[in-house]
């Protein structure tokens, strides 16, 4: 979502920003009848916990973007609160029995919000040539896209996006043969394609928004969503309202959203977050502060005391914490080594009085969460706390090393918080059972990524959530081949490379076969894990405060913030 994900445990400061609904006593005067029991209006204040980056979608591959974006822009497919792919834009697409071309029809009833990028600022209809000309620009090097990864599978996009000279006509696999037709066609067969025209980084806008706007755009999105951008405030907050042209509309026949506008603020310190939710000037709030965890729900985790009038929703994410192993670097290359510091971490004391059970579980199988539909968690055998292995692993490290062990660093984000509180107490563990000192070294996130990426840092902290429920979203991560000859390795962060593993690998990008796409994932984290090239921690688990007449809040375990079904009861 989404990409490498660094959770914020910030300190004291904070915007405390109200949104211009008022009190929530006034919120019934705004609300209007609509068919079927629902009520229709009002302002949803909801937070998140990091500045947004940028509304271009090339660039969008930090969570608040996105999530914030799902709201303006819309896709030619998305997922469902399941997370099963639904059309959107288009139709679900005809897929030909060599799984090499996709041909999606799309919708002819929608149009671009009204904005002075177009004539007389009216918005003009969508059609096959704005998804050509975004999935074009998705592999164009001069928008610092980050979007090559999801499209270089197009037929021509990998060359494009290398040498920045687009053929005569355009990408051969990228054809509009009509206003209401797309022909995609892929290099070769590659099974999570389906899943690319519902991420982020294929949010549809039209051309005239980027010609006109120019670096602009980044904070000016127009598109074809739910809602209609009005302002942006670095740091403070962004106002989107509803589109009045939205094509969608419920099974009651009431037009979407029902909301009339949705107001982001950026609290960055969590227990202030909360606090603004308990005065009732947010109307949600994502995760609960680690020392308020017990305090907010009971040992079935839910709602108790004060808490009680609020809705809590939680549900394991499809988000894993791990600490990786540069495994080219001298320091950590030792395979023994990796295993034993996998042996020595207690996964579930952590959780226990670190997160204080704010976690799905321990990460005693691969980096695959178990919420991933349909994928065999408990045929991948990862590490669980063992001392007794652990010892004997770092025998081993010792005789391969010379009996010299290394004095380790492990890199993280800075800011305090779990972040922080877990590196302590693995630090901790890892002296104790093994007697290797583990260092912390502290960086901003924006420090954090590029240092990783670039081989310079042997042991460090990273979270990955998912951008689409595939396990390949996850194994891509030791995947051989995503290894540059030089320069950054942005995927595979671990450089982890394994000829079996890769084998294994390709063979399920390219099966069709859904059954046995699982069972050869399943098969390659099983020999990737046991060598350690992660710590894989815990497993997250999402919990939501609502307001008590919230109704329809989305929740899945991707953490979807699309709001177009989201509305207030009296």
């Amino acid at each position: 979502m989404i990409s490498k994900l660094g959770f914020l445990g910030i300190g004291v400061f904070a915007v405390l920003f109200v949104a211009s609904c008022g009190h929530r006593g006034d919120l019934q005067h705004s609300l209007r009848e609509g068919k079927g029991g629902k009520k229709l209006g009002g302002t949803f204040r909801v937070n998140e916990s990091a500045d947004l980056r940028s509304f271009d979608p090339v660039q969008m591959n930090d969570q608040t973007s996105v999530q914030i974006g799902e709201n303006v822009y819309d896709r030619l497919l998305e997922f469902d609160s399941g997370l099963h792919l639904i059309p959107a834009l288009s139709a679900m697409p005809e897929i030909s029995p060599d799984g090499l071309t996709y041909t999606f029809h799309l919708r002819s009833d929608v149009t671009f919000h009204d904005d002075p990028c177009f004539p007389n600022g009216k918005g003009r209809k969508f059609t096959s040539s704005d998804v050509v000309y975004c999935y074009t620009r998705a592999l164009d090097r001069t928008t610092n896209t980050g979007a090559e990864p999801y499209f270089k599978y197009i037929k021509g996009g990998l060359a494009y996006y290398t040498s920045n000279k687009l053929p005569p006509g355009g990408l051969p696999g990228l054809q509009a043969p009509n206003d209401s037709t797309v022909v995609i066609t892929l290099e070769k067969p590659f099974s999570p394609f389906l899943n690319y025209p519902a991420v982020g980084f294929a949010f549809i806008y039209p051309h005239e928004a980027v010609e006109k706007y120019g670096r602009d755009f980044v904070f000016h999105p127009v598109g074809t969503g739910a809602f209609r951008f009005v302002e942006y405030k670095q740091a403070q907050h962004c106002t989107l309202v509803r589109n009045p042209t939205y094509w969608r509309h419920d099974a009651d026949g009431n037009q979407l959203p029902y909301l009339d506008t949705l107001q982001v603020s950026f609290i960055l310190d969590n227990k202030v977050e909360l606090q603004q939710f308990m005065a009732g000037k947010l109307d949600h709030v994502y995760r609960i502060p680690n020392e308020f965890f017990h305090d907010v729900v009971d040992e079935h985790k839910e709602a108790k005391g004060k808490y009680k009038k609020y809705h809590i929703v939680h549900l394991p994410a499809m988000a894993v914490q791990f600490y990786g192993f540069n495994t080219t670097n001298p320091g950590v290359n030792n395979r023994h080594l990796r295993r034993a510091i996998a042996f020595a971490v207690d996964r579930e004391k952590i959780i226990k009085y670190i997160l204080k059970d704010q976690a799905a579980g321990p990460g005693n199988h691969g980096i695959v969460p178990p919420a991933m539909p349909g994928y065999p968690v408990d045929r991948v055998h990862g590490f669980s706390f063992n001392p007794d292995s652990a010892l004997a692993e770092l025998a081993m490290a010792k005789k391969e090393l010379g009996g010299t062990l290394p004095e380790l660093t492990l890199y993280l984000n800075a800011g305090g918080g779990r972040n922080t509180e877990v590196a302590e107490a693995v630090q901790s563990q890892i002296k104790e059972n093994l007697g290797i000192t583990v260092n912390l070294q502290m960086l901003e996130f924006s420090q954090l990524t590029p240092r990783i990426d670039d081989g310079k840092a042997p042991f460090f902290r990273l979270g990955w959530i998912a951008d689409y429920p595939d396990p390949e979203n996850f194994l891509n991560l030791l995947y051989g081949k995503n290894i540059p000859p030089s320069g950054p390795s942005t995927i595979n962060s671990t450089r982890y490379n394994n000829p079996e593993f890769d084998r294994l690998f390709a063979a399920a990008i390219a099966e069709t076969d859904h059954a046995k796409v699982l069972q050869l994932f399943a098969e390659a984290e099983n020999i990737a894990i046991q060598d350690a090239p992660m710590v894989v921690l815990y497993y997250d688990e999402d919990y939501h405060v609502l307001q008590p007449n919230v109704r329809d809040f989305p929740s899945n375990a991707m953490y979807q913030l699309e709001m177009k079904y989201c509305w207030f009861s009296e």
